[in-house]
């Protein structure tokens, strides 16, 4: 059972950290398309949260192979991006944030459930 949960963790965290990456990159596209009535970001703020947000969605792809060190710095970056953007849609903060903690949950379940001789 405990080996089913893991490999549905491992699973669910790569999944949305593909969807939230590719939700993100289809943002950041639009974001530099020129628009007739707006152009690219002009403000330190605005580039501060790009390279932020960029670092989490790296994090979490590094996470595929590091699952504690990738997850750590994308909800470390996700905590710096908050108060320095001012996010007041905290529900769109939370739905980022989930595959970092579902890659941390997966790095804990390994080590509490698999030998040291096993994990990989």
């Amino acid at each position: 059972m405990a080996q089913i949960i893991m490999s549905l963790t491992r699973w669910t965290a790569r999944v949305a950290a593909l969807l939230v990456a590719g939700t993100y990159v289809m943002f950041v596209v639009g974001e530099f398309f020129p628009h007739p009535h707006s152009g690219p970001p002009t403000r330190f703020r605005d580039w501060a949260g790009i390279v932020l947000l960029t670092a989490v969605m790296v994090a979490m792809l590094v996470a595929w192979k590091w699952e504690l060190a990738g997850a750590l710095v994308s909800l470390a970056a996700l905590a710096v991006f908050v108060p320095m953007v001012r996010v007041h849609n905290y529900v769109v903060v939370a739905v980022v944030a989930i595959p970092g903690l579902l890659f941390a949950a997966d790095w804990l379940l390994r080590r509490l459930f698999l030998p040291a001789a096993a994990r990989v």
